[in-house]
């Protein structure tokens, strides 16, 4: 794994791998870029280190620190899928997990086979992540802030 300046990898109870702070990072601060391999859904390899990005197009992960990035339905960072970069949400501090919500990059979980129970303890928990497709109208409107150009097509066309 590679760590960076501002972040590294552990192992989290529960949840196998996850990212913290080394620092504090702040509010709107760009944490990491994204990495990896362009591929089709045929190819990918590793499909809970892919992020979506089309119908059939996904970032395959290269083994860096953003493989371990969990899911939270109350997240403290977002993707910017214009630069492929995580942002901070709000103010983490150091020791402080990050997370983001898959629901704005995967729009179905369940045909990827990767669908699961959430374990991000939060208010509003969803209980299972199944990706954007499954999500109430309610909730869809709640994230439509930070989905994926891909997830905001999809939208467009069910409203």
């Amino acid at each position: 794994m590679k760590d960076s300046e501002s972040v590294t990898t552990i192992i989290t109870e529960g949840k196998r791998r996850g990212i913290v702070a080394r620092r504090l990072i702040r509010k709107g601060e760009m944490i990491f870029k994204f990495v990896g391999q362009l591929v089709l859904r045929k190819e990918v390899r590793k499909p809970n280190a892919a992020l979506q990005l089309g119908e059939d197009v996904f970032l395959e992960s290269d083994g860096t620190v953003d493989e371990s990035l969990n899911h939270s339905c109350n997240p403290n960072c977002y993707v910017n899928f214009k630069e492929l970069t995580l942002v901070a949400l709000k103010d983490i501090q150091s020791g402080q997990e990050l997370t983001f919500d898959y629901n704005t990059s995967e729009y179905d979980l369940m045909d990827q086979g990767c669908f699961f129970t959430c374990l991000c303890g939060s208010r509003n928990c969803i209980g299972e992540v199944k990706g954007f497709r499954y999500l109430s109208v309610g909730h869809k409107k709640k994230i439509e802030p930070f989905l994926s150009p891909f997830l905001e097509k999809k939208w467009e066309q069910e409203l």
